[in-house]
């Protein structure tokens, strides 16, 4: 098939008139899963207890033989690879705990297993130990488990003692481990009741397993004592997200159909002015709690400074509530920035009055994940309101809220300890959507390049047999390449977000943002407790006012060039600050509604089809094919091995910028969605060196990161100058990224027949075509095993900058013309539009070869 573009080339049918071709007719006949939608059925937690006297122990390999056999082995896996126990600390002074552990080793030892040892911190088995000592405790022990290499694959021993209030700990820690770890309890209760629900010992961890956002994933799967063998059997509670009939008809307001393991999750965007989509939030709330509830607002830095959070807190009006800003980035995605006295101080006082805690992200997707996990781990309802596209059609649209593993400030495995959790609202007010920065922009559409690549058209009949195998995918299936068609809208949002005019406006209102939060954190400091009639100081929370975040320094002027930054300034009344800030706000916006109106509506078209398009693309595999994203699900994590390996160098990388004072260019900045996008092209070329992705399908495949590269968010030298201004050289580079990648998340789901190979995914043929491997435990995954050395190569080029490109139409060709070449888009030949109409038209082309039965 050529490259050339086709005006007349007509969309293929979609999944729903399948009926309508022979071939398909037959595809319906054989009751493919991709057109089946299950029916509703209630969720049950199991559990089986198992009576193992202390007795047994006489026979150590007998003992630890039985709880192997007792406890269920991860789907796809006929053995555990390896065992580790956690124990209390050594100062419990548990005989018999002591005694249990011996046995488990000696046990192992001689049964050839590995087994590790893992201690609990001596603070958390005290008596009256504190949250925040509770919290650090389950924490450290996590992380052990994971630098020592649990994986799924393994089995978690937790040994209790005599005081059973401590089995929690086990609960927790074993629900951490993100892509699982099976959990075997050794417990010294006196009964049965309450297997199923752990709280520690100070009331503030909470794990319910039959909360129903947990959508019955429980993390003890076996459980072991005195007692006589039981099976434990709860049904989970019914789900009640919010309400959302009285607003969703209202003309400024847009509802995203979106279910998770056959829940309904409401979405809605309201287009309205941010203090209208403010009071619609309110009212939702204050019919779903009718006593009140304790707001606790989460936001990081920059949002905090944008008025954000404070904005929200205000809007709900309880009576009390709390503002919680911290650090924001991936290098502060870790455990020690997300818990702190106050914040579990105000969930617990919340729990003891009418008005119960209520967790709201506001932000992105870091701050979603990391206040969903507290969320979890607490058993508060939560609620996400997304400041950027990435959280809400990313983030949200992820039951998983997870932290990384980040040791010394190095982040060492991405998203590695965390739950699966349901908000019960994600609400995005629309007009937050217009402060995010270029960087958050193509961090959308590099995710948006890998669900392209990897769904293509879904919705056709040849999208319904490479998906054949996804259970009622074609409920959201649909063509996911009309993204392509509002590339104009991502070029006109881009120019407005790096105008010097909207620049100097945000800059304005950042810097004035940091002037409040520094003057509430002085209050606070004082021990200032003023009274609701002064509702900005009246809910004071935590602030970080130390150094900027690594994702906010391009938006942080030095010189501040607020209206409100001379000295005298410092005695302006707070109130009269937050004004100010409302008003630049609204300047702020006026800039974008005077915008020409087809750059305006371009824009809010891009947005909406971006958000709808990635929410639809998450749907068609969690609705209910696999909610908890251990099978066919795995596939978005399509591109992310190499992106985890490069943004935890990024990351690295500005924090030792940070600390030999080296500024870091806006240019240079790359977010998680930007480190996706170039995986993307590297992916493409692993594929293409493997003989998979050839001639026009890997065009095709490297076309789509490179059309939304013109203002360059997609390409690596930026990252290289930075790293020869920091005397860090290509070898260096090569070994920080691929030692992620040997930590990476994906890894224990499959056998590797060599440890120096790992697992990914890749592109055949033509986007929208995954590549198979023989073993049923990856393919179900759509993973196949590649060498360190493929990656390797992909790495080395793309540091010497050989994937810095545009995508172009030159002469009815596709082209991709290095950036250096380019320094104003009007040098390029076509407008993005039409390359964006050439691709498209190609993609269809392709798609209509396969239905007729003919290869690329």
């Amino acid at each position: 098939m050529a490259l050339l573009y086709s005006s007349n080339n007509n969309a293929l049918p979609s999944a729903n008139d399948i009926k309508s071709q022979t071939v398909d007719e037959d595809m319906i006949q054989s009751k493919l899963d991709y057109f089946q939608t299950p029916k509703a059925e209630e969720t049950k937690v199991k559990l089986d207890y198992t009576q193992l006297s202390s007795s047994a122990q006489e026979d150590p390999s007998v003992y630890v033989q039985t709880i192997l056999d007792n406890t269920p082995l991860p789907k796809g896996r006929d053995a555990f690879t390896s065992i580790h126990v956690v124990g209390p600390n050594e100062c419990v002074g548990s005989e018999s705990a002591e005694s249990t552990i011996s046995t488990i080793l000696e046990g192992s030892a001689q049964l050839g297993r590995e087994c590790k040892l893992h201690r609990l911190n001596a603070i958390g088995c005290s008596s009256g130990a504190s949250p925040m000592e509770e919290y650090t405790t389950i924490f450290e022990a996590a992380s052990s488990l994971l630098l020592e290499k649990a994986d799924r694959a393994s089995l978690l021993v937790f040994v209790g003692w005599e005081e059973s209030k401590y089995d929690a700990y086990g609960a927790f820690i074993g629900m951490l481990p993100f892509r699982g770890i099976q959990v075997a309890l050794l417990t010294k209760r006196k009964s049965h009741e309450g297997m199923l629900h752990f709280r520690t010992p100070s009331g503030t961890f909470d794990l319910d397993g039959l909360c129903s956002a947990r959508m019955g994933k429980f993390t003890v799967h076996a459980a072991f004592g005195e007692l006589e063998s039981k099976k434990i059997v709860g049904k989970v509670k019914e789900w009640q997200p919010v309400d959302i009939s009285s607003e969703e008809t209202k003309p400024n307001v847009v509802k995203i159909p979106f279910k998770i393991g056959g829940l309904g999750l409401p979405m809605l965007t309201h287009n309205g002015s941010s203090e209208e989509a403010l009071e619609s939030l309110r009212d939702l709330l204050k019919y779903h709690y009718p006593k009140g509830y304790t707001p606790i607002v989460s936001c990081g830095e920059t949002c905090d400074a944008l008025g954000y959070g404070q904005d929200l807190l205000d809007a709900l009006n309880q009576e009390d509530g709390l503002l919680y800003a911290h650090k924001s980035g991936e290098t502060y995605k870790r455990y020690d920035n997300y818990g702190t006295v106050e914040l579990f101080e105000t969930i617990n006082a919340a729990r003891k009055s009418t008005a119960p805690p209520v967790i709201l992200a506001v932000g992105g997707g870091v701050n979603g994940n990391c206040i969903g996990l507290i969320a979890a781990l607490t058993n508060c309802d939560f609620f996400e309101i997304p400041t950027t596209p990435m959280h809400y059609n990313d983030a949200v649209t992820s039951a998983k809220k997870a932290f990384s593993l980040v040791v010394n400030d190095k982040i060492m495995s991405k998203n590695i300890m965390g739950a699966f959790y349901l908000p019960q609202l994600a609400f995005c007010v629309n007009e937050w959507l217009l402060t995010i920065s270029s960087a958050s922009a193509h961090a959308t559409v590099g995710e948006a390049t890998k669900t392209m690549n990897m769904l293509g058209i879904s919705n056709s009949s040849v999208g319904a047999r490479d998906f054949h195998n996804v259970l009622g995918a074609c409920e959201f299936a649909s063509d996911f390449t009309k993204i392509l068609s509002d590339v104009g809208g991502f070029d006109n949002l881009i120019d407005f977000i790096e105008s010097p005019s909207t620049i100097k406006k945000k800059k304005q209102i950042i810097n004035l943002g940091k002037r409040i939060a520094a003057l509430r954190e002085a209050a606070a400091a004082k021990g200032e407790k003023p009274t609701m009639q002064s509702p900005p100081l009246g809910k004071i929370g935590k602030f970080f006012g130390s150094l900027p975040s690594l994702v906010s320094l391009s938006t942080v002027d030095s010189s501040s060039e607020s209206s409100s930054e001379s000295d005298d300034d410092q005695e302006q009344d707070l109130q009269s600050l937050i004004q100010e800030r409302k008003e630049l706000m609204a300047n702020f916006r006026a800039t974008f509604y005077g915008m020409p109106e087809e750059k305006k509506e371009s824009i809010l078209s891009f947005l909406t089809t971006i958000n709808r398009e990635i929410v639809c693309a998450k749907a068609m595999f969690l609705a209910y094919s696999d909610p908890f994203e251990k099978y066919r699900a795995l596939l978005f994590e399509y591109a992310h091995t190499l992106g985890h390996g490069v943004e935890a160098f990024v990351n690295d990388l500005y924090l030792k910028a940070r600390n030999l004072g080296v500024e870091i260019p806006a240019e240079a900045i790359r977010l998680h969605g930007q480190c996706v996008g170039m995986a993307v092209l590297w992916a493409g070329e692993m594929s293409r060196e493997l003989g998979k992705l050839e001639g026009d399908g890997y065009k095709l495949h490297q076309s789509l990161p490179y059309l939304f590269n013109r203002s360059g968010g997609f390409c690596f030298m930026p990252i290289r100058e930075l790293c020869d201004d920091l005397s860090v050289d290509k070898e260096e580079f090569l070994e920080s990224v691929l030692q992620v990648v040997r930590r990476d998340n994906k890894r224990g789901y499959c056998k590797s027949s060599d440890k120096s190979k790992s697992v990914d995914q890749l592109v055949t043929r033509r986007p929208g075509k995954m590549l198979a491997s023989p073993d049923p435990n990856a393919e179900i995954r759509y993973l196949v095993e590649v060498d360190e050395d493929w990656q390797r190569s992909v790495l080395d080029k793309a540091f010497d900058g050989y994937f810095d490109k545009v995508a172009d139409l030159q002469n009815g060709e596709l082209t991709f013309v290095p950036t250096e070449s380019v320094t104003r888009k009007s040098e390029l030949k076509s407008e993005s539009t039409v390359v964006a109409a050439h691709i498209r038209s190609c993609i269809l082309s392709a798609y209509q070869a396969d239905a007729d039965g003919e290869e690329m």
